[in-house]
């Protein structure tokens, strides 16, 4: 996992938005891989997360001109590709946000489909995405803690072939 600098950022999981029509941002950090015959990337943003892959450019990050939330479900269609997100936001008592956090650093920590970051001086702060390929294209999930509220974000989206 990595130890990423950012602004200092205020965000909270109701301030996150979600697009497909945004270009690619400036990231902290990025990983790539080639999978299901189109290049993917994960991109980690400082108030979220962004996956290029082939014809699709995913946002899920804290917006101005786009406030959240998050919609639950969504599928469109992308250049002959199927895509379909969905988002569930956890709000954890204390114990549980902590046994979360410290899950979520082991299950991303030193994984080749993985890109995570934990930021200095906010260790349970978290964000990452595993990417893989399943069988009619590409899978990513991704997550972001909120200590403030004690809130986890996931999602999951898919890429499919139509």
């Amino acid at each position: 996992m990595l130890e990423l600098a950012r602004p200092d950022v205020v965000i909270r999981a109701d301030d996150l938005s979600f697009t497909l029509d945004d270009p690619p941002h400036g990231p902290l950090a990025v990983r790539g891989w080639r999978m299901a015959g189109v290049d993917v990337q994960a991109r980690l943003l400082p108030a979220g997360f962004q996956v290029v892959a082939g014809p699709c450019v995913e946002t899920v990050a804290q917006d101005e001109e786009r406030p959240g939330p998050l919609p639950y479900l969504l599928t469109r269609e992308i250049g002959g590709w199927e895509h379909t997100f969905s988002a569930d936001v956890y709000r954890r008592d204390y114990a549980d946000f902590t046994r979360a956090v410290a899950f979520l650093r082991r299950y991303l920590t030193d994984r080749d489909d993985t890109l995570a970051a934990a930021f200095p001086g906010r260790q349970d702060v978290l964000c990452g995405v595993l990417v893989r390929q399943i069988r009619r294209g590409i899978e990513w999930r991704g997550w972001y803690t909120f200590p403030e509220s004690r809130q986890v974000v996931s999602t999951r989206s898919r890429l499919t072939v139509g």
